[in-house]
């Protein structure tokens, strides 16, 4: 498993371990017998809401969004790509539900990961798949938190 990662803060919400982040990432590209050459781009809720906007016509801030690059020669079981995560909203819904920041960030980082890696949420089966796929890699890498069913 090889994981070239590049970890961009342009947010003040919260301080970011960058030591954990790249873990989660080597963690869940272990599980899923996957390399990557990804970017984690941390922002506020302004900033994901201009992204959100703009690349998908959403004119709302949301959690996290993953943009796969094309290559041109794709290798088997390597994903490229970028995730955008907005640490402003990981930190208020942490605060409202009284979790960790750093617990809603694995989650946000995960889910985002697993797009990348071919999981898609858009229908109720999937979605529901991939929750699971999310719940069995943060428990195992040493995260409790709450998954959405």
């Amino acid at each position: 498993m090889s994981c070239k990662l590049e970890i961009i803060n342009l947010q003040k919400f919260h301080r970011v371990n960058k030591n954990k982040i790249k873990e989660l990432v080597k963690g869940v590209l272990k599980a899923e017998a996957a390399d990557a050459e990804i970017n984690v781009v941390l922002v506020d809720n302004k900033k994901i809401k201009e992204m959100n906007n703009a690349f998908l016509g959403h004119n709302y801030a949301t959690d996290v969004l993953s943009f796969a690059y094309e290559k041109e020669e794709k290798q088997e079981n390597k994903v490229t790509g970028e995730i955008v995560i907005s640490v402003e909203m990981a930190a208020r819904l942490a605060r409202r539900q009284e979790r960790a920041v750093d617990g809603e960030l694995a989650l946000y980082l995960t889910h985002g990961l697993l797009h990348l890696l071919g999981y898609n949420d858009k229908k109720k089966a999937d979605a529901k798949k991939m929750h699971q796929r999310e719940r069995v890699l943060l428990t195992n890498l040493g995260y409790n938190v709450p998954v959405p069913e």
